[in-house]
């Protein structure tokens, strides 16, 4: 059995072997493929985060034809609770063989000031944690971090919500 996940990104492939591990799936090779999600490079609602996790499974499954494959979409994004409230969290989408499991993590307040500049910058361009490094000096790829005072990271979260999925498999 092999997982391909359309994505390179580190902290994503590192999520998806520490979540196989917790669920016991023994995979000899976590394969990760550059698939675009086909969304701004900050996904806004849960429907446009959900999206690009589905392109990512679907075009890792097409790029890489495997009938025992297990197929990995990742996308964090962005959603709004209120008005000046959001949350940044992720959707994973897992295609199996037999079925397609949807997941999402726990999300991480993001603070509006933040979101209300990456929108101004524009979404299509600019990430909220992108801002948030230059404004603090974290780590753009994992403002979680920083925002929790060290004790969630992105890797965090993306495991659980990959764990839940794995779970199904």
């Amino acid at each position: 059995m092999r997982i391909i996940v359309g994505t390179k990104n580190s902290h994503k492939l590192e999520a998806v072997e520490s979540a196989c591990g917790r669920v016991g799936i023994k995979a000899p090779k976590i394969l990760g493929l550059k698939i675009p999600s086909g969304q701004n490079e900050q996904p806004v609602g849960l429907e446009e985060t959900y999206e690009g996790a589905l392109a990512r499974a679907v075009g890792a499954q097409k790029e890489f034809i495997d009938p025992w494959g297990i197929f990995v979409g990742i996308e964090s994004g962005i959603v709004r609770i209120q008005p000046t409230a959001y949350v940044d969290l992720a959707v994973v989408v897992v295609i199996t063989s037999e079925r397609r499991i949807v997941a999402t993590s726990s999300g991480v307040g993001f603070p509006y000031d933040y979101v209300a500049t990456a929108r101004i910058r524009g979404f299509e361009t600019t990430t909220v944690g992108s801002v948030i490094a230059e404004k603090t000096g974290c780590d753009g790829t994992d403002p979680h971090s920083t925002l929790t005072h060290g004790k969630v990271s992105r890797k965090d979260i993306l495991v659980q919500a990959l764990t839940i999925a794995l779970s199904q498999v």
